[in-house]
């Protein structure tokens, strides 16, 4: 499996000697769920989450539908792998990883995997 990493490319603007710097948003790529009774966060959750969070890049889209395979437990480095298809029904993997689990939060990023 591979990981596409998606280069940004930044602005600066300077006003009345003042650098602003733009950074487009093109993919959320966070969310953070409770850890349910079985210490892991649920495969519903998970797509739920994904689905209401993950946009496709550059149009900014949300997903028509996210499938998981499975759940993620509430330790750092868990993964799951999932499909999102977006309204056109093109379907794109992606992996979702704990970034941190501290009590019983859990947040979760997104990468895009390469065919």
């Amino acid at each position: 499996m591979k990981y596409v990493a998606v280069s940004l490319v930044t602005a600066a603007v300077a006003v009345g000697g003042f650098a602003f710097v733009a950074v487009p948003r093109l993919l959320r790529t966070e969310s953070t769920s409770t850890v349910g009774s079985t210490g892991a966060v649920s495969r519903a959750e998970v797509e739920k989450q994904v689905r209401e969070n993950y946009s496709v890049p550059l149009i900014q889209e949300k997903p028509k539908s996210v499938s998981c395979a499975g759940g993620l437990k509430a330790w750092q480095n868990d993964s799951v792998e999932c499909t999102v298809t977006s309204g056109n029904g093109k379907q794109q993997k992606v992996m979702v990883s704990v970034t941190k689990a501290k009590g019983n939060s859990v947040s979760y990023d997104y990468a895009v995997l390469a065919d």
